[in-house]
């Protein structure tokens, strides 16, 4: 857990969560695209900084896919670009004000009386 000055100077802890990043890269046609590179960014939603999530390179089925540790909970913005190369143009998908949500734990505790 991270620790965060939250207001009035107080302290409170901020759980991170995993969240797996995945991006499909066809042709214009829907053929998938293997072997090629993509990039992931993400970056609070309202900022204007990306943070680099990293690379992942396509599979047979034109996805590929990186994971990123966040503090959650938090809405958050994520985008993955394929630079393009000598064959295929660059492209980029983005998906805005997605909310992360701190996971739970339920325990269930039965006594018999």
């Amino acid at each position: 857990m991270e620790k965060r000055l939250g207001k009035k100077g107080l302290v409170r802890s901020l759980a991170t969560r995993d969240v797996k990043l995945e991006a499909t890269l066809t042709d214009s046609g829907g053929s998938p695209l293997a072997g090629k590179t993509i990039s992931f960014k993400y970056r609070a939603s309202g900022e204007t900084t990306w943070t680099d999530a990293g690379t992942g390179t396509t599979d047979s089925s034109g996805k590929a896919s990186v994971t990123v540790s966040l503090a959650a909970p938090g809405t958050y913005d994520f985008r993955a670009e394929f630079a393009g190369d000598d064959e295929y143009e660059p492209s980029s998908d983005e998906k805005d004000n997605v909310t992360i949500k701190a996971k739970t734990v339920l325990t269930l505790t039965v006594t018999p009386q």
